[in-house]
């Protein structure tokens, strides 16, 4: 091989690590912005979760209520006929 010859397979192998130093930093860029977004999309389905929970802690409270006041009712029915 040629001293020309082996420049240009060393300015090739130059050119595909700098390729590949570039395709690592893109990768590292894009993976972190994935992990924030999946933070960030944690964080809103807690949020929801725990407004779901709330939901149907009020839901119960509000049907014990009404419960009680069928009881009261059909008390009233029973104690006026």
């Amino acid at each position: 091989m040629d001293d020309e010859a082996i420049i240009g397979q060393i300015d090739y192998i130059e050119e595909q690590v700098d390729f590949l130093i570039e395709l690592c930093n893109t990768l590292k860029s894009e993976n972190a912005e994935l992990k924030e977004r999946v933070a960030t999309l944690e964080g809103d389905l807690q949020v929801k979760a725990d407004a779901e929970v709330h939901l149907t802690e009020q839901r119960e409270n509000i049907r014990g209520k009404i419960d009680g006041l069928m009881e009261r009712l059909n008390s009233y029915i029973e104690v006026a006929s």
